[in-house]
């Protein structure tokens, strides 16, 4: 074989050599070139539900190497779904990564407390004691001076356990202004409790707020209020605030049911018939919401004609 031939033989191996090599390199895709994933939908079948019952989300996902759902779900197939039982509002995020990049769903379920009341024989009339007058003297314990016991409708208010909610009212209490209001508030501890079903809701909440305002000597009010949950077709649900008069904003309306946890919940909500009831916090915090979700409209507000 000549030199030449031998030149020409090498060249055609080299250049071979160099386009095989070629071929083995995969191409650098960047994150802008690659496709992230696509969440079809992640919904909830309902908004709102009552506390103790559940919801179940749903979701479809295309192109994710990886899906997980926080609050304890974790990693989920491309599509499914899962209840939930939230004890408190809660906002679920889905997360699918490709390496395109994240993205992130998220979807809101609204617990709605429950004003708990233990129905009495009738609807009778209201004497100046705020005690129905149909009701037997033996039917409930006796109070103390400047106690008393809450009537909405011909039914006695309780609590998440079944006490019966007793305001202890301070005769020197006062009406405060927006600003005295605004101080007591950051300093009561209501909101710090924690929300926890059969044990201390809306009403408990309520009562212990009451109370605590009257040992300082402002004057304050438990309210009930029924709401239509918007997402629902048909159906009812209580809840209980408590409502101040002050000297320069007029009536107030302060919710100050909190989570399961507990944290900084005192809320302000325009109370009104036929509008939405939604609270907005007075001392929002680092991540958390300041503006609540509606808890549906508000179809009647009751609150004690004594008070």
């Amino acid at each position: 074989m000549n030199t030449r031939l031998l030149a020409g033989l090498a060249a055609v191996i080299i250049l071979g050599l160099c386009a095989y090599s070629a071929s083995l390199m995969l191409p650098v895709i960047s994150p802008a070139q690659a496709e992230i994933p696509e969440v079809f939908f992640f919904r909830a079948d309902t908004s709102r539900i009552e506390s103790g019952t559940a919801a179940t989300l749903r979701w479809n996902v295309d192109g994710a190497d990886s899906i997980v759902i926080d609050h304890g779900i974790g990693q989920v197939e491309a599509s499914g779904e899962v209840t939930v039982t939230p004890s408190q509002i809660t906002a679920y995020n889905l997360t699918a990564v490709s390496k395109g990049g994240a993205v992130v769903s998220s979807v809101i379920v609204n617990v709605v407390p429950v004003v708990k009341t233990a129905s009495l024989p009738s609807s009778p009339a209201i004497d100046s004691s705020g005690i129905p007058s149909n009701i037997p003297a033996d039917m409930l314990p006796a109070l103390k001076e400047n106690e008393s016991y809450v009537f909405f409708q011909g039914a006695i208010m309780v609590g998440a356990d079944n006490h019966y909610i007793v305001l202890r009212n301070n005769t020197a209490a006062r009406n405060p202004s927006w600003a005295e209001l605004i101080v007591f508030l950051q300093s009561d501890q209501t909101d710090r409790r924690a929300y926890v079903t059969g044990l201390f809701t809306c009403g408990d909440f309520s009562e212990l707020l009451h109370n605590n305002a009257e040992a300082a000597g402002i004057r304050a009010a438990i309210v009930a209020v029924k709401l239509l949950p918007d997402a629902m077709a048909e159906g009812y649900t209580n809840h209980s605030l408590n409502a101040f008069q002050t000297t320069d904003r007029g009536l107030v309306y302060i919710d100050t049911t909190s989570s399961s946890q507990g944290y900084y919940a005192d809320k302000q909500v325009n109370v009104e018939v036929g509008q939405e009831y939604e609270p907005v916090a007075i001392f929002p915090q680092p991540g958390q919401m300041q503006n609540w979700p509606s808890m549906g409209t508000v179809v009647s507000i009751d609150i004690p004609p004594y008070w």
